[in-house]
């Protein structure tokens, strides 16, 4: 089991490709700079339509705006929350930002619709799914305790949180969202924007529940 960080260029969110007995992608950007995501994949010898599945950690068009690059490439699966899937579904610009950055999100088929304790069985990789709502009401983390693993999403960064001013945003849930991944032993933190961290992670989860209180 390997997990790479192949995007975040310009709009985009973080991608994670996670190469296992499933490759998969925890979020596939705005789809915006999808050559050179392609490109990132190949270092690993991997062609788009290598990629299986999607997990979005959440609906925003700066992570689920590139699915549809990679469903036409590998005719892959898409998963997100439960509360969020026919957004994708409908297209809906208006929730998922999609207009805000001038684009039109065409309808996605899920494939998956996510609850809070689902798990996930990559191979190796077994996520668990943690609903965790605050930056958007369907926000998922998807943590594997055996190595202390968690994909934040935009519920935290390493050194910040993610914003409550946004349609579906709740400041409370976040807080809350927050003291449950506090609770987590984590060692290896891959936010959905910014630097991730392999070592010692866990403080940046107690830096962002300070943060809110």
């Amino acid at each position: 089991m390997q997990i790479h960080q192949i995007g975040g260029l310009g709009f985009d969110s973080n991608i994670y490709l996670i190469i296992d007995e499933i490759i998969t992608l925890i979020d596939a950007g705005t789809g915006m700079n999808f050559e050179t995501v392609k490109r990132n994949l190949s270092k690993f010898n991997l062609p788009a339509n290598d990629i299986k599945l999607i997990i979005n950690t959440h609906c925003h068009y700066d992570h689920v705006g590139g699915d549809r690059d990679f469903i036409e490439a590998s005719g892959c699966e898409v998963a997100i929350h439960e509360l969020e899937a026919e957004l994708l579904r409908k297209g809906d610009c208006v929730v998922t930002f999609a207009g805000v950055f001038g684009r039109k999100l065409e309808p996605i088929e899920v494939a998956r619709e996510l609850r809070d304790g689902d798990r996930v069985k990559l191979g190796e990789l077994v996520l668990e799914v943690l609903h965790t709502p605050g930056h958007t009401q369907g926000s998922i983390s998807l943590y594997e305790p055996k190595r202390k693993i968690l994909f934040s999403g935009d519920t935290l960064f390493c050194g910040g949180v993610g914003r409550t001013d946004l349609p579906t945003s709740d400041e409370k849930a976040l807080a809350n969202s927050l003291r449950r991944l506090a609770e987590l032993e984590v060692e290896r933190l891959y936010p959905g924007h910014g630097p991730f961290v392999e070592k010692d992670a866990r403080k940046h989860v107690l830096e962002a529940l300070e943060f809110v209180g």
